[in-house]
């Protein structure tokens, strides 16, 4: 599904997200312009979990599936001192176990759990309002 909204250039932002993989819109670099004629942004094709930020992309986040998630995971989001941390579950929704996100809840960072589709869409609506938000996401594959 294509995400549409008007969003920052110089933000990573997630275009669109399918079973395939999540389409990142890369911040526009003056060293490495746009492709082809049209002018269309920079775009890449992650197909494994990843963590994105309005400033910085994860591209090799270690979880691939949600058995795998550990609090060290979680624990290197809050480095980054966002004000809320998306967690996308994948294709449906699963919610891990409180003491996972703990390293987040005890310094006050808000954690919302959701499948990877609405926290795609979630994150585009954060960040283009400017907040200070990271959106961690497990691959959405088939059940």
């Amino acid at each position: 599904m294509q995400v549409n909204r008007n969003l920052d250039p110089d933000s990573y932002t997630i275009h669109s997200y399918s079973a395939e993989g999540i389409t990142i819109t890369l911040p526009f670099n003056p060293a490495a312009p746009a492709t082809g004629d049209d002018g269309a942004p920079r775009r890449e094709v992650l197909r494994q979990s990843l963590v994105i930020m309005p400033d910085r992309l994860i591209s090799d986040w270690p979880p691939q599936r949600f058995e795998e998630l550990e609090q060290a995971h979680f624990d290197l989001l809050a480095a980054y001192a966002p004000e809320v941390v998306l967690f996308g579950s994948g294709a449906r929704l699963q919610r891990p176990h409180p003491a996972l996100l703990s390293g987040l809840t005890d310094r006050g960072i808000g954690v919302e759990v959701m499948d990877t589709g609405s926290a795609c869409r979630t994150y585009n609506f954060l960040m283009s309002d400017r907040r200070r938000v990271v959106a961690a996401l497990l691959m959405i594959t088939p059940p």
